[in-house]
């Protein structure tokens, strides 16, 4: 019981910790909790299932494409790990490799490699770092995962968080794969905007 009451004053804080006081909240019936607030995105896992609901349907006016557009390579993304991440497992080395070969991966559009062979503006070079937060060392454990890129000049021009909890040994496959969604949603996010400016 006392374990419970801890992941639940872990969830809370964290959900404190990232939202603002006016927002706008749905429930699925699939068990998870939606906060959406303006370009940022909040997805509240409430059960074990590691399945996501479908990527969140909004109406983006042509300006919220505008820094995305502008991106004509990306430096290397960076993971950050706070909170118990590393002692119970994640490491960052693993976690940084995989992040920049998903990363490879979705920008083969705009990018074979994060090597510069010249000069770009600030505002044409993209960012894009995540974070994997941890609470507590035994079941259940607590998660967020928060994930933002941009351009140098407005680096958290789109962002998107995920909170959840599971047991020690599958942290890493869940991280792995809330990444990897994230990664598809960013990617389609900057091919949208691309498209948009005729690039």
């Amino acid at each position: 019981m006392r374990s419970l009451l801890s992941f639940q004053s872990a969830v809370v804080i964290l959900i404190l910790f990232y939202s603002v006081p006016s927002y706008d909240q749905s429930t699925s019936d699939a068990g998870f909790s939606t906060v959406h607030q303006g370009n940022a995105r909040v997805l509240t896992v409430l059960g074990k299932g590691e399945t996501r609901p479908e990527p969140f349907k909004e109406t983006l006016r042509d300006s919220d494409y505008r820094p995305a557009r502008e991106i004509k390579k990306f430096i290397e993304p960076t993971m950050l790990l706070r909170g118990t991440a590393e002692g119970i497992g994640l490491d960052s080395r693993t976690l940084d490799g995989f992040l920049e070969t998903k990363f490879l991966q979705n920008f083969g559009f705009l990018q074979s490699d994060f090597a510069f062979d010249k000069t770009y503006e600030t505002w044409e070079i993209g960012l894009f770092e995540c974070e994997a937060w941890t609470v507590g060392s035994n079941y259940p454990i607590a998660f967020h995962v928060q994930c933002a890129g941009g351009s140098m000049d407005e680096p958290r021009h789109w962002r998107t968080a995920t909170l959840g909890y599971g047991p020690k040994e599958r942290i890493l496959d869940m991280v792995k794969k809330i990444i990897d969604s994230i990664v598809d949603e960013y990617a389609t996010f900057v091919q949208k905007a691309r498209s948009k400016n005729g690039s």
